[in-house]
């Protein structure tokens, strides 16, 4: 008996693990429709099969990270961020300094140390470095600081993303190095690849479904990507003016380069990496314009200002660029923002680098509010990140203080959603 059932079993095992050639997968009486079923769950393959659906749709709170940004679980992450949205404040915003320490005494340096943070799976707040030769996390629980690995400082990079399984792709300014750490594993630094590249190359990253992490042209006209599953370094074959210091990934799979010199919008389609851009043609005070951008789950970009411009959005489903309203100048200063968090109570709280006050966008109306002073003085912050608590830690850059945004939302971001290639990156 078991000289005939053990070729069975092999024959069954290799059979499963090898694609059935079906004449019709639609049909369910094809003596193949199920091996094919089969062979699917051993892949994991989650697209529908002519209309069977072989796993089934999980809340966004059930999916990892690494799941969210795919087309197919957008329903069940908007659906989520609503949720959380719509029950709203409990009060009036403040501003808590959480470490009695200052930056210089932790870091050795205490000048333009951080620009823009990170959620990583291990429950820690990553600030990236600037100038800053340490690399540091928070636990933002715990409200305390770990030193993460030596930083090369010197502006090698300007922020980053979190890509799969737990690494931070850092995007390389003045480095021609790819950097990238794993904050599971002990915060391993490893260049995964060198490119000759000139000064201030990119700013930024985005992690995308087709599992290639996009650098964010800064002085470059190209836009280059690590492909994680392949590891090797790319490029897309069309050219962009440059120019840029944030990028927005949407359902569709599109990324939006958002214009701080440049004056153009340039839109990457990550199915094909083809490239085009928006008809509007951005005017620049100063010609510096929008630094940080921000999905919301109604599909609009809103980009938030460095110089004094006001704020406007992108609604992705009509294409049109409509204003949001305009921030109060105070002092005419032009440097006002770097960076933009999106929290729970469905707000927007742009990072104030030499504007004088915190302030909020409500997506719900689009207000703005002026909330309190900014303590930090001038290039006092730049980019933060919201915590499991619903508050905002904020990165500091010349703030010489820690100090997060307490939100008032009474809503919570799964860890799902903070880690979610949407909105963790700069």
């Amino acid at each position: 008996m078991n000289r005939i059932f053990l070729p069975f079993l092999v024959l069954s095992f290799l059979f499963a693990c090898a694609k059935p050639k079906a004449e019709n997968l639609c049909d369910a009486d094809d003596s193949l429709f199920l091996p094919n079923i089969l062979y699917r769950l051993i892949l994991e393959d989650k697209s529908s099969q002519c209309g069977y659906r072989i796993f089934p749709k999980f809340p966004a709170c059930q999916l990892e990270y690494e799941e969210t940004h795919l087309a197919e679980n957008w329903p069940a992450v908007k659906a989520e961020m609503e949720t959380q949205f719509a029950l709203g404040s409990s009060g009036i915003e403040s501003l808590f300094q959480y470490r009695p320490e200052t930056v210089g005494s932790v870091t050795g340096n205490g000048s333009t140390d951080f620009q823009g943070a990170l959620n990583a799976p291990n429950g820690e707040i990553y600030f990236l470095p600037y100038d800053s030769t340490m690399f540091l996390s928070v636990n933002p629980i715990a409200k305390t600081f770990v030193n993460a690995g030596v930083a090369p400082g010197g502006v090698a990079s300007i922020g980053g993303s979190l890509g799969p399984a737990g690494k931070i792709f850092l995007s390389p300014h003045l480095s021609s190095d790819f950097l990238t750490i794993d904050t599971t594993n002990g915060n391993q630094q490893k260049v995964v690849a060198t490119q000759t590249m000139g000064s201030a190359a990119y700013n930024g990253a985005i992690y995308a479904p087709n599992g290639k992490i996009y650098f964010v042209p800064s002085s470059q006209t190209i836009i280059r990507y690590y492909d994680t599953i392949k590891d090797t370094i790319g490029t897309v074959a069309t050219p962009t003016s440059g120019g840029f210091s944030s990028a927005v990934l949407t359902p569709q799979g599109k990324i939006y380069f958002i214009p701080f010199t440049s004056t153009t919008m340039y839109i990457l389609d990550t199915k094909d990496d083809s490239v085009t851009t928006h008809p509007h043609v951005f005017v620049l005070a100063g010609g510096l314009g929008y630094i940080a951008s921000v999905l919301t789950p109604n599909g609009r970009i809103y980009m938030i200002p460095f110089n004094n411009l006001p704020v406007i959005y992108l609604d992705t489903a009509t294409g049109n660029i409509e204003t949001a309203g305009n921030i109060p100048t105070v002092g005419g200063n032009n440097s006002m923002f770097n960076g933009a968090v999106l929290a729970p109570n469905g707000k927007i709280y742009p990072v104030p680098f030499e504007y004088p006050n915190f302030i909020s966008i409500d997506t719900k109306d689009n207000s703005i509010t002026t909330l309190f002073a900014n303590p930090g003085g001038t290039t006092a912050y730049r980019g933060g990140a919201v915590g499991p608590d619903g508050n905002i830690y904020l990165a500091p850059h010349g703030a010489d203080r820690f100090d997060l945004i307490d939100t008032k939302s009474i809503g919570r971001f799964c860890p799902s959603l903070r880690l979610s290639p949407y909105w963790n990156k700069l």
